[in-house]
């Protein structure tokens, strides 16, 4: 009676009661998705609330959660104070309106990670009483609905009421990849065995909540299984290793690991994944925040020399090799080491590195239908100098659509390569639809072979003016924006000297109808004869 008096006056109209609870909810699709070993298969990656169409661009589960941290924006604190009012009355009431309402706000936006830590603060201080009614309605939103917002909404606060009666459905949501960072924090809350459940958990997971549970993971007092887990499987995730390698070789003990006298083809497969990933730095700290790097390479290569080295460890140990050769003015983290061991190790892998001729391993590669030990063979010819045309050529003739093979091809191509390469893609991409007319696609989802095809031959005419205009022309007509912006940059390295009338024509007619902002811009700036930035 008294919150319908307090709507009156301040003249507040009820909303529509929305039917938010459903049997057919994210929860349910994910367990219907489990695998015998407890893991999700492939398919359930894509959530059923899934709205975006192929063409748009599509992020990876998880990713917007860990791209974007706490919004401090005054619309979001607004926001924010909304959303605890609307839990207090949940928790006070527990009234279909308040529920409706509390739902509508917390589905209403795409991302809900910049907001809800600091809900989950707010929610803290007030003090709620958890029953009869919140903890009934979190355990709704987390198990019972189908948008992944009010999903982690409701783990997030099923966290704060100190029940553990839903941690095997919270163990289940943390699966996908989604939820991952939410479930991990509502187990913190609430399991009895929390580096177990933890590292079960990380064990099932592949992507961002991966990276971030063994992040979380790796800073509690971990037993020597889970150390050795952190070395063996803990820093593979399908997003990059990078993300982990640092943490899995600190905390995992990588360098106590290779100081013994011998290690199994586990311990030096695994090593050697780790050491490449600290090596390439960019996306997350790798050596230079790494104090035992020295000591690491130095007993990787010991171990080197005790082994039948394959094409993968030939890589590896040139991969190295180059990291050691770095000047200290590009590699600041080569001032720490030694200078003879330093020099030691340089000649240790070069002795490797030429200890047997690996042409012929190369060459079985090269053939092999097995994508990891192709791209290895590829790798390795490229750097003993072997020519790849004729394998690339042969792959691409195989697969026409394969856009992989389409950049080998253009990448390998001779003077003598140019016109057949040419002619094998007018006769074999499918023309009429790349040109079917401008639009401003980002031409992802099954058609991005066709278009990712077309960009490695457009990229590839740059360096031969007056060559394959066909292809150029079916560039400017393109419905993605990519190839048109490709085809403006390649008509840029050829000059106007050296475009025909057709080219002439179908850039004036573009300048009219361009639906991309950016790429007309471009085009106006082309036929000015000015620069494209």
């Amino acid at each position: 009676m008294i919150d319908w008096i307090k709507k009156i006056l301040n003249n507040e109209e009820s909303k529509e009661i929305l039917e938010w609870e459903t049997d057919d909810s994210i929860l349910q699709y994910l367990k219907a998705n489990l695998n015998e070993d407890g893991s999700l298969n492939e398919s359930a990656e894509k959530l059923p609330d899934e709205k975006k169409a192929d063409d748009e661009i599509q992020f990876a589960p998880g990713l917007m959660d860990a791209m974007f941290g706490a919004d401090e924006s005054e619309e979001s604190k607004s926001r924010i104070k909304q959303l605890v009012n609307l839990i207090k009355r949940v928790a006070k009431n527990g009234d279909d309106q308040s529920k409706s309402d509390f739902y509508r706000e917390i589905t209403e936006n795409e991302s809900v990670i910049g907001i809800i830590d600091e809900f989950l603060q707010s929610l803290v201080k007030s003090s709620l009483p958890i029953e009869p009614y919140l903890f009934g309605f979190a355990d709704k939103l987390a198990t019972k609905t189908n948008n992944r917002n009010s999903v982690k909404f409701g783990i997030a606060i099923l966290g704060l009421c100190q029940n553990n009666k839903p941690i095997d459905d919270i163990k289940i949501l943390g699966l996908h990849d989604e939820f991952t960072v939410f479930s991990t924090v509502a187990l913190s809350n609430l399991s009895d065995n929390l580096v177990k459940d933890l590292w079960e958990l990380a064990k099932q997971v592949d992507g961002w909540g991966k990276i971030q549970l063994v992040d979380r993971l790796a800073e509690m007092e971990l037993n020597s299984e889970i150390k050795d887990w952190l070395v063996f499987d803990g820093y593979k995730n399908n997003i990059m290793y990078e993300y982990l390698a640092l943490t899995c070789a600190q905390n995992g003990m990588l360098n106590e690991k290779l100081k013994t006298e011998k290690i199994d083809d586990k311990l030096y497969s695994s090593s050697s994944d780790i050491i490449v990933a600290l090596m390439d730095e960019g996306p997350a700290v790798g050596m230079s925040g790494y104090d035992e790097s020295s000591e690491t390479i130095e007993n990787f290569i010991r171990h080197s020399k005790t082994r039948n080295l394959n094409i993968s460890n030939y890589i590896t140990l040139h991969r190295i090799k180059n990291y050691l050769e770095e000047s200290p003015e590009e590699n600041e983290t080569l001032n720490n080491w030694n200078q003879n061991d330093l020099s030691n190790c340089l000649i240790d892998i070069n002795e490797l590195l030429n200890s047997k001729d690996w042409t012929e391993e190369v060459k079985v590669a090269l053939k092999s239908s097995d994508n990891v030990e192709y791209w290895n063979g590829k790798q390795a010819a490229q750097k003993l100098g072997i020519d790849l045309w004729e394998t690339v050529w042969e792959k691409l003739k195989q697969n026409p659509l394969d856009s992989s093979a389409w950049y080998d091809v253009t990448a390998n191509a001779k003077e003598n390569n140019v016109d057949e390469t040419i002619d094998f893609a007018i006769n074999n991409l499918p023309l009429d639809f790349l040109g079917s007319g401008p639009k401003d696609s980002a031409g992802i989802g099954e058609d991005y072979q066709k278009h990712s095809s077309l960009d490695s031959v457009i990229t590839f005419l740059e360096n031969y003016p007056k060559k394959g205009e066909k292809l150029i022309l079916v560039g400017l007509d393109s419905p993605v924006t990519r190839n048109r912006n490709m085809s403006l940059r390649t008509l840029q390295s050829w000059t106007s000297n050296n475009w025909n009338e057709e080219i002439r024509t179908k850039l004036n007619e573009l300048k009219e109808i361009e639906p991309n902002a950016d790429t007309k811009s471009d085009l106006i700036k082309l036929l000015n004869g000015e620069k494209i930035e």
